[in-house]
């Protein structure tokens, strides 16, 4: 985001020189002078942690330059590249907030929470944009951050210093909402489901998740644990596990089966952050029909055969639509053409033949093929 329109007094700029010096601002992309720039788009792009997330071509004097200080500040060599991957990272987190507004009906009229909200980019933007209400929750206090950039802004998001609890599976006394939003959060739990619950819980019509995903086929159900204790030293099992990634398979179905059917994932843009990078993540964002809530949403049984409980199951017939068969098979729908008479899609792959539909979701392909009826 770029302050620089906004004209900051001497004192909000050394108040922000401050707080990135601090490590309570530098994680997300802000220009706040030509002199005082933060983000984490090259430490992102370039896969380089901990080349820095602050440049600030001073120091203040009532900062201590030491081990902590250092770890955000730049080089000043990599300047020019350092600009350049965090107005991508800018690109990437706009596109997140147009997805919402595109496919959200209404949203001005609406409460937003964002868990990790970090400095509060996405709390900012929301207020900025005029929402009824947008409140970040973060585990570090990052109050003082908020109120600068209110100031800065003419914005009036909320902040709460409330952390997520594994052991409850909650934010305690988090309230309800119209939209949440999780960016880069699912990745540093060790209970992603359980979390994913709960932000399906206070959000009343749509949730919007974007996290690091694993490799795996788009059928397949799977988390991965890559490190225990790399951030969080203090946690304890089973709450260690802080570098986790979710199957997008595993990631969707979720959102499916809290009642948001209505699924959107998100598409890099031209000027956005690198395709190889952006690809190792997911976004989707998850909308709920009209009158579907957490608690009156009934997901759809899965019908295939008990042979499942002892490994694949054979393809099941789900139902027959138009002039088509909806075959069930390997925790993917398949939509088979009658034309191409009986098959057996368990020794071929069926989705490579022409007229084949597929999807993971039952939802979405039953009303692809209801369209085409």
């Amino acid at each position: 985001m770029d302050l620089r329109k906004y004209k900051l007094t001497k004192e909000q700029l050394e108040k922000a020189r401050e707080l990135a010096c601090r490590g309570l601002i530098c994680y997300q992309p802000f220009i706040f002078s030509d002199d005082l720039i933060t983000g984490a788009g090259y430490e992102f792009a370039r896969i380089a942690e901990g080349a820095g997330l602050v440049y600030s071509k001073e120091i203040p004097k009532t900062i201590t330059i030491d081990d902590s200080v250092r770890r955000h500040l730049i080089d000043p060599s990599i300047l020019a590249d350092f600009k350049l991957h965090n107005e991508q990272l800018r690109v990437l987190y706009e596109s997140m907030i147009d997805l919402v507004y595109d496919k959200v009906p209404s949203p001005e009229d609406l409460t937003f929470a964002d868990i990790g909200s970090c400095t509060g980019y996405f709390p900012l933007s929301l207020s900025k944009r005029g929402v009824k209400e947008a409140v970040g929750f973060d585990s570090v206090d990052y109050a003082e951050t908020y109120n600068l950039m209110n100031d800065i802004l003419g914005t009036n998001a909320d902040f709460r210093c409330s952390p997520y609890r594994g052991d409850l599976g909650a934010i305690e006394n988090a309230g309800v909402f119209d939209v949440a939003i999780s960016i880069a959060v699912l990745v540093h739990l060790s209970d992603p489901l359980q979390h994913l619950a709960f932000i399906g819980r206070i959000a009343r019509k749509a949730l919007f998740v974007w996290t690091w995903t694993s490799e795996d086929e788009e059928d397949e159900m799977v988390i991965h644990f890559k490190s225990v204790n790399r951030y969080y030293e203090h946690t304890k099992f089973p709450f260690c596990f802080d570098v986790m990634q979710i199957s997008p398979g595993l990631l969707k179905r979720s959102l499916e089966l809290m009642g948001f059917t209505e699924i959107y994932e998100l598409e890099n843009k031209p000027n956005g952050m690198p395709d190889y990078w952006f690809k190792r993540h997911r976004g989707y964002l998850g909308i709920r029909p009209e009158g579907v809530t957490a608690e009156n949403f009934v997901p759809e049984r899965y019908t295939a055969p008990l042979s499942f409980a002892l490994g694949k199951a054979p393809p099941h017939l789900v139902e027959t639509i138009g002039r088509y068969n909806l075959i069930s098979y390997s925790g993917r729908y398949y939509g088979i053409p009658h034309a191409l008479g009986q098959l057996e899609i368990d020794k071929i792959k069926p989705e490579e033949m022409e007229g084949v539909l597929m999807d993971i979701s039952l939802t979405a392909l039953r009303k692809k093929l209801k369209s085409l009826a």
